[in-house]
């Protein structure tokens, strides 16, 4: 039994792998050398199994099945030493545009997305409007920090333990460009921006965005700065979003 990287979605994570990835400690993917942890339900649900064992003499044998079964790999959060100052704005103008995945998948996707508890960011909620069939706007009523507005994006295209195969995935953001953006380059502050994933790529870890007068910026989830790019890799499918 082999277990996704939430990364770079590889099967890398063996059985021998999943029994002893716990929540506190991150291994490297074999494949990516990104950093991952078990979800948080493995903590809760591990010591109920471990109990079996003295109740049940064959959960002796079953135990590392059991911590194979409910063991899920999240991506381990970076640490988040020199993040702005945010002051959550209800009046924000956040919004995420997707196609492609049916309602109970994306609120699934949806779920899977906060489950991972990126804890170095305030609390959100999402509001989910249905536009056209598989189609559906998000907006953020409390707001949602930037660098987790960017990763939410990047999810959405790229969600963990989902399979990809056959499936026409759409996804942009649009806001107003703020201080908020850690390492945005003032110039950019005040402009309307589309955040999208580069057309072609094979580096899930990065977002670009493109402002209305035609500078294309891209970061990479381990990167500080945002930085300039001259080729804006937009696809014509992201362009034709209707907002």
């Amino acid at each position: 039994m082999h277990k996704r990287c939430p990364h770079c979605h590889e099967e890398t994570f063996g059985w021998r792998e999943l029994v002893t990835l716990d929540s506190f400690t991150p291994k490297e993917c074999k494949h990516c050398r990104q950093l991952v942890r078990n979800s948080g339900w493995r903590q809760l649900l591990a010591p109920l199994a471990i109990i079996s064992v003295f109740l049940i003499p064959v959960a002796v044998i079953v135990l590392p099945l059991l911590l194979v079964l409910i063991a899920k790999p999240v991506k381990a959060e970076d640490p988040q030493t020199d993040l702005s100052p945010f002051t959550p704005d209800p009046d924000n103008d956040k919004a995420i545009l997707i196609q492609g995945w049916n309602e109970d998948e994306l609120r699934k996707i949806l779920d899977d997305f906060v489950e991972q508890d990126l804890s170095a960011f305030a609390a959100f909620r999402i509001e989910i409007q249905k536009r056209f069939e598989n189609s559906f706007a998000l907006t953020f009523p409390e707001d949602i920090h930037p660098d987790e507005f960017a990763c939410l994006i990047n999810y959405l295209a790229y969600p963990f333990d989902v399979d990809l195969a056959g499936r026409s995935i759409i996804v942009a953001g649009k806001t107003t460009l703020n201080s908020d953006f850690d390492g945005l380059p003032k110039s950019f502050e005040g402009k309307k921006a589309l955040l999208y994933l580069p057309e072609n790529g094979d580096d899930y870890q990065v977002v670009y965005l493109q402002v209305e007068s035609g500078g294309t910026l891209a970061k990479a989830f381990n990167e500080g700065d945002w930085r300039k790019v001259k080729d804006a890799r937009m696809s014509a499918a992201v362009k034709s979003l209707a907002w």
